[in-house]
């Protein structure tokens, strides 16, 4: 009689979770944007993407848009950091650091 109880009220959590249009997909991307000094060439947006590429085995390059680079959009530099610890994240803003033209990086907050 206890097991189905629980087995009860999982399935009425599930169903709640999935009729309250819970978005679990975002809450799992998370990326990082880098941004540069106004008037930064084309070239150090493109430097930095590829120096930085690979400092950290869980942080993912994402490929920068040619209408990007053509508006000189910005954050047109990017990473995905979903599974990243705090020591991964150091060394990839580290990275980004010396770069020529990076002023600076954040963390979008997606959870809204």
């Amino acid at each position: 009689m206890k097991v189905r109880h629980v087995a009860a009220a999982a399935s009425l959590l599930v169903a709640g979770l999935a009729l309250s249009g819970c978005n679990t997909s975002s809450l799992s991307k998370r990326e990082l944007v880098v941004y540069f000094a106004a008037g930064a060439p084309e070239s150090e947006h493109v430097a930095a993407l590829h120096a930085c590429a690979h400092a950290t085995p869980d942080a993912t390059a994402e490929p920068i848009v040619k209408s990007a680079l053509v508006s000189n959009q910005v954050g047109d530099v990017r990473f995905r950091i979903d599974h990243t610890d705090d020591k991964q994240l150091a060394i990839l803003e580290s990275c980004l650091g010396r770069q020529p033209g990076v002023q600076g990086v954040d963390i979008p907050d997606y959870t809204d």
